[in-house]
């Protein structure tokens, strides 16, 4: 499985998941949809390891952060994934930096852990922990399983995701599924698709509730 499906799969499965949040329906839907975001997790960790320009790539998801929040903030949804994944983007780089010495390095990812924790980013701290733990451990299956799996069982107890998260350890088979190929190159396709899939359910609970 290349890049490109796994990339869709998590689009499936968060479009589920946002359905059930803005326009409702059966908690199965909010369960497939927390197979989502360790998808998109491991992605990015796959995007700082194979791009050609990490410059670029933190700017453009934090420009997408910037429009999608303005976006979704009008429509009253709090669903902005990007924040998260550029906060995580940005840890990494940090972490592998030569040029920033070890102390201010803590110093500047404790407050990155710290703003998105204070400024409610999707996930918050469980979702740069995640980040972190499909970035340092991608070539390592059993230590993934358990770091991940231990990490979903303290969740609740570290931060205000909900039980229901254990479910997101079912988003390790498609990663695990992974053959390390990029597939079909259409960057730019994910990217729209998050601010567009608000519209069309936000365009869906109005037809419905004017009764279409």
């Amino acid at each position: 499985m290349d890049l490109f499906i796994l990339k869709i799969i998590g689009i499936i499965t968060m479009f589920t998941d946002h359905w059930y949040h803005v326009i409702g329906g059966s908690e199965v839907l909010n369960i497939i949809g927390r197979t989502a975001f360790p998808i998109f997790a491991f992605s990015l960790g796959e995007g700082y390891v194979h791009t050609k320009n990490l410059k670029k790539y933190l700017l453009r998801l934090f420009l997408f952060a910037i429009i999608i929040h303005l976006m979704i903030f009008y429509m009253n949804y709090s669903l902005n994934i990007f924040f998260t994944l550029f906060t995580g983007l940005l840890i990494i780089s940090l972490y592998h930096s030569k040029k920033i010495n070890i102390l201010p390095k803590i110093i500047i990812i404790g407050i990155l852990c710290y703003i998105s924790v204070k400024f409610d980013f999707d996930y918050g701290i469980y979702g740069i922990l995640t980040i972190m733990i499909f970035h340092f451990f991608r070539q390592d299956k059993i230590k993934i399983t358990i770091s991940f799996l231990l990490l979903n069982i303290a969740a609740p107890f570290i931060s205000d995701i909900s039980k229901i998260q254990i479910y997101s350890m079912f988003g390790l088979i498609p990663i695990f599924l992974y053959n390390g190929k990029k597939g079909r190159n259409m960057k730019y396709f994910f990217y729209l698709f998050y601010p567009l899939h608000f519209l069309v359910l936000k365009g869906i609970k109005l037809l419905l509730k004017n009764g279409f």
